[in-house]
Formats: structure tokens, sequence, C-alpha cells
């Protein structure tokens, strides 16, 4: 046996695999039993790399977290073999372990980046065969839409000065499709029928060119009635082939996954005192610096007594000492003050992912949803009323979640339709991106969304206008006018001014406002209104 090598590998081992139509290692810790569940790990190579030492770390973590053997495998690689043999090489081999005597009921099947594509693959070339499906399958920051067409390869391309990342994904794809169908369902699998898939669990980041295949690919699984998990960070590994320490949020995504192979495969036989120790010790990693000095004592008595008790004490005994309140930090504290601040606002305020599901929302947000905002709640997601609406507010979340740290700032105008929910009226949301602290401790990011006064009531302020942008006072007025609504016909003739002088204004002030459009001339004007009105 040797040892995994690379970083922090949590003490686990590598075995050479034998008895398969392909090579590859089992990573384990030393006292893992060979009837423990198995995570059938397809790596991430963009279909033509080898595994790298990497993703022998990730697998080490997994292999821990899990308390399970992970299969890290070699398939057929491009352009020497093409599509479909990897796909061939990864069903071959899960059924080469059904035959050696393996429950599936035990088997999580894992890919990373195009791996999580060609394990996907596998998985519906499984199923129209009508094999027994794996307990689960993992899908991190997948690669499954060999078409492109999410937004996130333009929105978060990334060059390393002489080529983009997405160039090289795509130059790599085509020379693994060697002419074959993009469209094909097992080239890009977010196009396939995927009804009768296991539970799948998927972990995205929000900066990543694969953040967009990552969504289609759980809103598919949702909507052919599948069970999808899905976990959006902010601090993934941008690979997982490159050799560098593994983030704090690659680490808790890491973890995350062992759970969840852990949930889908069931109870085993209690771990050995050596894994207990290392869990322990792992946790107690974990949390030391959320740990007040003055319970550090009661916190070691707490671990103290679980390896006393048994290893399968360990987890069930904390996570019940927490969930009652026995470690209280001044975190917890802060966050439970916060909570009733945010609660009791006298502004409506909602708490967004990525996604623009509602994590939070406080009492007047939930109001105003309810009666006249262009807003409202669909499964508990945002949405606007209208196309327009909704484009618009996708836009500004899209822009919130890419800001660097001295753009966390937006603000957006939704104009409202007259329907089924009465006459809306425009409404002015100004959102923030809430980060730093938070990010750090592998939380994704998420966005505050303030439900501000109706701009048709809106105190605009024509001097900052005229201080932020350089209009003259003419055009301030009309830009603030312009902003509530006000066509500029409707403004020539409440100000009697010719239509040509005032057509002559706009264009100046646009100018100065370096503003593309009349929707971009709003947009700049509720920027200065609202940066006034809330500091």
């Amino acid at each position: 046996m040797q040892q995994a090598s690379g970083l922090d590998n949590l003490g686990a081992e590598v075995t050479p695999a034998t008895g398969l139509p392909v090579t590859g290692v089992w990573i384990a810790q030393p006292d893992t039993r060979a009837d423990a569940r198995i995570v059938l790990y397809v790596y991430g190579g963009t279909f033509s790399l080898n595994r790298g030492p990497m993703q022998e770390i990730v697998a080490c973590r997994i292999a821990t977290h899990a308390r399970a053997r992970v299969l890290l495998f070699d398939y057929s690689l491009a352009p020497e073999q093409p599509f479909p043999l990897a796909i061939e090489d990864v069903t071959a081999t899960y059924l080469s372990l059904l035959e050696q005597g393996h429950d599936p009921s035990k088997i999580v099947v894992m890919g990373d980046t195009s791996g999580a594509g060609i394990a996907l693959a596998a998985l519906i070339s499984l199923r129209d065969q009508q094999h027994p499906m794996p307990a689960g399958f993992v899908a991190l920051t997948p690669l499954a839409d060999l078409t492109f067409s999410g937004g996130s390869y333009v929105s978060n391309i990334r060059s390393n000065g002489s080529t983009s990342d997405v160039e090289l994904i795509m130059t790599l794809a085509f020379d693994y499709l060697q002419g074959a169908d993009p469209r094909h369902p097992l080239a890009s699998p977010v196009l396939a029928d995927l009804a009768g898939m296991p539970e799948i669990e998927i972990h995205a980041d929000v900066k990543d060119v694969l953040y967009d295949d990552a969504i289609m690919l759980a809103e598919k699984l949702r909507s052919t009635g599948g069970k999808v998990n899905l976990y959006e960070w902010d601090g993934l590994a941008d690979t997982w082939q490159r050799l560098a320490p593994l983030s704090t949020q690659s680490t808790a995504a890491l973890a995350r996954i062992g759970q969840f192979v852990r949930k889908q495969t069931g109870s085993q036989a209690p771990a050995g005192k050596a894994d207990a120790d290392n869990l322990i010790t792992s946790y107690q990693g974990l949390i030391k610096e959320f740990v007040q000095p003055h319970t550090r004592e009661r916190v070691d008595e707490i671990f103290e007594w679980s390896r006393a008790h048994g290893p399968e004490w360990v987890w069930p005994f904390i996570q019940r000492r927490l969930k009652h309140g026995a470690l209280v930090t001044q975190d917890q504290v802060e966050r439970d003050w916060l909570t009733m601040l945010f609660t009791e606002a006298s502004d409506g305020m909602l708490l967004l992912s990525a996604s623009r599901h509602i994590l939070l929302s406080n009492r007047r947000a939930r109001d105003r949803l309810e009666t006249e905002t262009p807003i409202l709640l669909k499964n508990g997601r945002l949405f606007g009323t209208t196309e327009a609406d909704d484009e618009a507010l996708q836009t500004a979340l899209d822009a919130l979640f890419q800001a660097s740290p001295s753009h966390i700032h937006r603000a957006v105008r939704l104009e409202g339709v007259k329907g089924k929910r009465g006459h809306t009226g425009p409404t002015l949301l100004r959102g923030e991106r809430l980060q730093q602290e938070s990010e750090g401790r592998g939380v994704p990011p998420v966005v505050l969304l303030r439900l501000l006064t109706p701009p048709d009531t809106a105190d605009i302020d024509e001097t900052a206008l005229v201080t932020w942008y350089g209009l003259s006072k003419k055009e301030a007025k009309l830009a603030a006018a312009f902003a509530t609504g006000v066509s500029l016909a409707g403004f020539a003739k409440d100000n009697d001014v010719s239509i040509t002088t005032v057509r002559t204004q706009f264009a100046n002030l646009k100018a100065k406002l370096g503003a593309s459009d009349q929707a971009a001339v709003v947009r700049q004007v509720l920027q200065a209104a609202t940066h006034t009105s809330f500091p």
C-alpha cells in the first residue's frame, strides 16, 4: 500500500484496482471494510487529460467523509479514442462491480467537470439497457452541454493572456466529438430524457463558466420529476486537475458530498476507533475559530465524551448538542439579533440566492408581494410579472452575483403591468451583494433586495444629478421626470416647451450619463436616487 500523494489526504491509502475492464486505484481509510459503500469517481480531464494528483486528493476527502471506498479509474481519452468510448468504459466498469457482487444500492457515481457529463451519459445508457441504477449521483461543477448554450460561458469567461478557458474547453470537446452531433443526448445530457435517474446532488460555482450547465441540469431533472439538490458556491476550484490547496468552499462541498453518499447508501457497521478520532479532530478544526474562549473547555469535554462512548456516538451527539444550544457562540447571537432586525424592518427586504430562490423575507416584503409590486413569488423563486421586468431583474442579479467587491450595489426599475394583480405600477428595487465574512466560511453569496418607494412617489434629488453627472438644472429636471415615468411629450406639454427642445435636452443628458439607450438613462438616474436616499 502507498499513501495518497499531494496535499492533506486525511490518512487515506491507495491500492491498485484489479479485476476491472480499466486500470485504476481504490482509495480508502486503512480500517475501511472490503464491503463498505463504493463511490465510482469519474474524474474530469476535458475528455483528453489523464487523472491528476488533485483528483486523488479529492477522492481521499470523499473516502474519509463518506466512510467509503472510492474507485478512481482511467477511461478512453480523446482524440485517439473519441465519443462515446469513454462512456462505454464507465458503463462497463459499473457493470463489472455488479458482477463482482457489489450491491447497486451501496454504490454512488460521482464525476467532476467533463467527468460528470460522461458519468451522467453512462447512467442514461444503463437506464436504457434496463440495468439497476446506483443509489445516487454527484455532479461536481458539471460540463453537461457541449452545445455551450449557457450564458455563463460568456459572463464568466477567464483568460490567461493568450487563450480563454472557454476556447480550451471547446477545442478539446471538438476533439472528443470528432464530428458527432453535440446535441446527441449522450454528448449533452442536459438535452436528454433524464427520467428514471437516481437522486442527484449538484455542486456549482456562480463564477465558473460551467455554472449554467449546472442550473440547466437541475431544471431538466426537476421537470422530469427527479429528485435533485443544487448547491451554489462562490470559491470552488476552477479545475479539479491542478494540484493546489483546497479553498474553504471546496472543503465544505466535499464534506457535503460525503454526507450525501452516506445518506443514499444507508447505515453501515460502526466505524473503527481510529476513524472516529480522525472525524473528531477534523470537526474540532472546522469549529475552532467560532468557539469563544469561555466555552472551549466545555467543547473539549464534549469531544472526550464522544471518544469514550464509541464512534457511533460521535456525529449524532455533536449534532444534538449544537441543535439544543450547548455551543452558543458570539456569531450565533449576532445572527439572531440581525434576523430580528431584518424581520421587523419597515422596508420590504428579501435575501436571494443566485438562482433567485428567496432565502429569507421580512413581513413588509411578503405584504408587498401579495399586492402592488411587479414581482411575484413562484415555487419559492422571484420573477417579474412581465417578460421585460423579468429580464431586467435577471440582468441586475447577474451583475450583482458577478460583482467585484467594489461594485456590489445595483438599482433596477420594473415597470409593472395592469392585469390580474391589478395595476402594479412601476417599482424601484435596490440590490446589494452580501459577501466577505459569510463567503469566507463556505457560504455562497446572497443578494439583499430592498423594495423601495414606487418611483412615481420617489424623491429624486435633482441637485444630486447635477453634482454626480454634471447635468444642467433643466436637464436634471427632465431626467428626474423621465425616470419616474413621464414621457418626453408629456414633459414638453407640462413645461410649455417644444418637443424639439426636450429631445435636444434629452440627447445632451443621455451623453453626459454615458447611457446607450433610454433604459440606461433610467438606471443611471435611479442609481443616484437610491444612493442619495439610502446611503
